[in-house]
Formats: C-alpha cells, structure tokens, sequence
C-alpha cells in the first residue's frame, strides 16, 4: 500500500489536528519563556526570583519554540518521521512524569501541573492513535 492511501481518513486528520494545536501551544510557552520569564515567574509565584533562575526559563524558552516545529514536521509526514514520533513521545512521558514527581513532592499545586499535562497526555493519545494506524497497515 503506498503512502499516499495511508494518509487518507479521520486518524490521520486527527492526528495532524493534535499535533498542529500542540506545536502552537508549545511555540506560545516558549515564546513566552523567552521574552517574558521574569513577568511570568511573579505572575505565579509573586516573588523575586534568582536572576539565574530567569536565564535559565530564558533559555528553556529558546529550546521549546524548535519543540514546536518538530510537531508540525512529524504532522506532515509521520512515516518518514517515526525519530520525530519517538522523540515527542519520550519527551512527554519525562515531562508528565516530573510534572507528577513535583505535585507528589508538593513543589508547586496540582493546577499548576494541569497547565501542562492535558497537552502532553494529549499529544501522547496522538502518536499512540498513529502508531496503531501505521502497525495495521
């Protein structure tokens, strides 16, 4: 079967929706980490924060905004980027577990972890929707 039928149907079009939401989401954080992270950090902790605390969600930010592009790369043509697939899936299972270890560890509310983990469990649903799709195939 050639590529061009495997991309055909609802659980490619949902697939690219999730992951299309997802890149911009995640364009918007790091976008907002790099410019702002010092307006951010006082919006929820209220505090001042260690300037090297800010470079660091500075860079962090710089980081995510290519995060972003992977997902509109691996939305275009996900059999020829399982690597991107892969990546993005070890990605959000770190991060929702150190989301996890964090409110386990009473670091910071649960509320503050729901910001996240909806977008990464949904990114999650999307690649393990794909991968079924791929192996049936």
């Amino acid at each position: 079967m050639n590529n061009s039928n495997l991309y055909k149907g609802y659980t490619f079009t949902i697939f690219r929706i999730i992951f299309y939401c997802c890149s911009v989401y995640f364009f918007l954080m790091g976008t907002g980490l790099a410019l702002f992270p010092q307006l951010l950090v006082k919006g929820l902790a209220g505090v001042d924060v260690n300037p090297a605390i800010i470079g660091m969600l500075r860079g962090a930010g710089g980081a995510i905004i290519p995060y972003s592009l992977i997902y509109i790369l691996v939305a275009q043509e996900p059999l020829l980027r399982r690597w991107g697939l892969s990546a993005i899936a070890l990605a959000n299972i770190v991060a929702i577990a150190l989301d996890l270890c964090s409110v386990f560890l009473k670091e910071y509310k649960l509320g503050y972890a729901m910001m996240d983990l909806p977008v990464e469990l949904l990114s999650l649903a999307g690649i393990i929707m794909i991968w079924i799709k791929i192996r049936n195939k």
